[in-house]
């Protein structure tokens, strides 16, 4: 229970550190305009798994990223991306899906600063050795960007 209830706290606090104001929260640009789902065509699952587990190949794919993601009208990419990074971050999963989403974040116009920010942030909520992997593998993606 008290990982739930750490996780939705974890959520809260990165989402105000980003500041997403009242109206991006309720699917609102900053100037007030209606922001547009984008849909997110994804086909990792049935790439790697098709063959294999192809229910779970479309969950991936058509549930998780064609709608879950593609709901980004709501919340935006950009926040979605951080959420997830945190996730894993928080949960150990420190493997090639977090890389995936590294570079999904900076596509999605999360900052290598801000996500310095998010990682130092986890280092304190969710451990220590857990920030350095997740740093080594930001550090692939985002490069030595000036």
């Amino acid at each position: 229970m008290w990982k739930k209830s750490f996780a939705v706290g974890l959520v809260a606090v990165l989402l105000m550190a980003v500041n997403v104001s009242a109206k991006e929260a309720n699917g609102m640009t900053q100037d007030g305009e209606k922001r547009q789902a984008q849909k997110i065509v994804q086909t990792a699952g049935r790439d790697r798994l098709g063959d294999f587990a192809p229910d779970f190949a479309r969950y991936n794919d058509d549930i998780l990223f064609g709608e879950v993601w593609s709901r980004n009208d709501k919340l935006s990419l950009h926040d979605r991306s951080i959420v997830t990074v945190s996730a894993l971050v928080a949960s150990g999963i420190l493997d090639s899906s977090l890389k995936f989403h590294l570079a999904s974040a900076k596509k999605n116009g999360v900052t290598k600063e801000e996500m310095v920010e998010i990682i130092t942030q986890l280092g304190f909520y969710a451990g220590w050795p857990k920030a350095w992997a997740a740093f080594g593998m930001a550090k692939e993606v985002y490069g030595e960007e000036k």
